[in-house]
């Protein structure tokens, strides 16, 4: 009796899965487009390959600040709402960073769009899951995988050719006609009741990603100025730690996650994201190494987009069936065994498209449904937008540091340092991820003094 409705169900709502997958991909596009344009970006605005890195950087710690509390405002008020409003904010920001007369000005633009991606994210695969049987939940994180598989094939590619052939403003011009297409389709899409629910405490929200920027800024600044990001950065976390204490409702439910397993969750989610930040320097490496235009730098990504695509089509069913855990330990070897063909010295043609290969479908097997898939179970049902929020701020951790820290090796010892650390993160990622027990399906009891 109840296989048949949910077939049914799935059939009749697939226009409205499609609008949440496309606002997906829109900021999965952005996150892969910029990868082959971080030259144009050093030349244009006279800034060095590290500074280059903070436009990612500015992104993601936005983001992970937007996902929790767009994720939970969502979850209260509709998550429609909070995803068109996402749109609003990224198509916005797109302008802006087009028509960037300054790097501070671009930097600002981004963060801008990474808030509006940060509120787009959990909203459209929150709204998307429910419209799938309880059973079939690893198949719709899947899709969502599958959605960011093609935007790394079309990302790169656009970036590059738009970049070599119309200059880096119009990679960002392409965003907002997009956008306003999205926002358009929305206009059908059902309005959920939300669950009346105090909003986490959007003070601890703020302080967390000043502590965040400020104690990679400590990495990036020297002299005076680290000194003075660095009693930023501590007094930023003691905001953080007194607000967690004393709001009502705190900017992270941190019940589920107090356990060693629930720790080595969020530190191994971090790696992942720190994984995947190294490959907005594939594109600089092929340039530098391989000798091939910013064009053709886009395209040498395809191996890695390709194969991450197949993988996430394919991943969503397997996590139903063997759990995320074996996956996301498979996925962090590959990512290692990618590192390691990218960091070996004197880099050629063969090696570079293998590890692309193996890098892709590492991705797949880390970053979508495997990972969610943990951190879902480890939250109620109607946590579901906080639960997929918090798994994309612990990643977006990772993504946030991994250039400042990628940036950082490469200093010392170029390409090779960096890839190198990317191998040796992934090894700690694998180890961690041995202490999380898999995924079942039993979910915590309403707390009605929390949340």
């Amino acid at each position: 009796m109840s296989r048949k409705p949910a077939r049914e169900r799935l059939h009749l709502d697939w226009p409205t899965l499609s609008v949440y997958l496309l606002g997906v991909f829109l900021g999965a596009l952005d996150t892969n487009v910029i990868a082959p344009i971080f030259p144009l970006l050093e030349r244009g605005f006279h800034i060095t390959l590290g500074w280059t890195a903070w436009t990612v950087t500015a992104y993601t710690v936005s983001y992970a600040v937007a996902t929790v509390l767009g994720g939970a405002l969502g979850d209260r008020v509709g998550h429609r709402r909070l995803f068109e409003a996402g749109l609003v904010a990224f198509g916005v920001a797109s302008v802006l960073a087009a028509l960037s007369p300054t790097f501070g000005v671009f930097v600002v633009a981004r963060v801008i769009q990474g808030a509006g991606a940060g509120s787009v994210y959990p909203n459209a695969q929150a709204a998307g899951m429910r419209l799938f049987p309880a059973n079939r939940r690893g198949t719709a994180l899947g899709l969502f995988g599958a959605v960011f598989g093609m935007a790394a094939i079309v990302g790169p590619v656009l970036g590059g050719a738009f970049g070599q052939y119309l200059g880096w403003p119009s990679v960002f011009w392409l965003n907002a006609p997009l956008a306003v297409l999205i926002l358009w389709r929305s206009r059908r899409l059902p309005v959920e009741r939300g669950t009346p629910r105090p909003l986490p405490d959007a003070v601890g929200g703020f302080a967390f990603s000043g502590f965040i920027a400020s104690a990679l800024l400590v990495l990036a600044a020297g002299g005076g100025a680290r000194i003075l990001f660095a009693l930023l950065a501590a007094a930023s976390l003691t905001l953080f730690i007194v607000r967690e204490r004393a709001a009502a409702q705190p900017f992270v439910d941190w019940r589920p996650l107090v356990r060693h397993s629930g720790a080595a969750l969020m530190a191994g989610a971090a790696i992942i994201g720190l994984d995947m930040s190294a490959v907005v320097f594939v594109p600089t490496l092929a340039q530098r190494d391989l000798a091939v235009s910013v064009f053709v730098s886009g395209l040498a990504l395809l191996p890695a987009a390709f194969s991450g695509a197949v993988a996430s089509g394919v991943v969503g069913v397997m996590v139903d069936r063997l759990g995320g855990r074996r996956l996301i330990i498979f996925g962090l070897v590959a990512a290692m065994a990618g590192g390691i063909l990218l960091a070996w010295p004197h880099l050629t043609w063969t090696r570079f498209v293998v590890a692309m290969v193996v890098l892709g479908a590492a991705t797949a097997l880390t970053m979508g449904a495997p990972l969610n898939r943990l951190g879902i179970a480890l939250y109620r049902d109607d946590q579901a937008g906080e639960a997929l929020a918090l798994m994309a701020v612990f990643r977006s951790v990772g993504l946030a540091a991994g250039p400042v820290l990628l940036t950082a090796a490469a200093r010392v010892h170029g390409f090779t340092g960096m890839f190198g650390s990317v191998a040796l993160a992934s090894v700690i990622g694998a180890l961690l991820f041995v202490m999380v027990p898999e995924a079942g399906t039993a979910r915590p009891a309403p707390d009605p003094n929390y949340g």
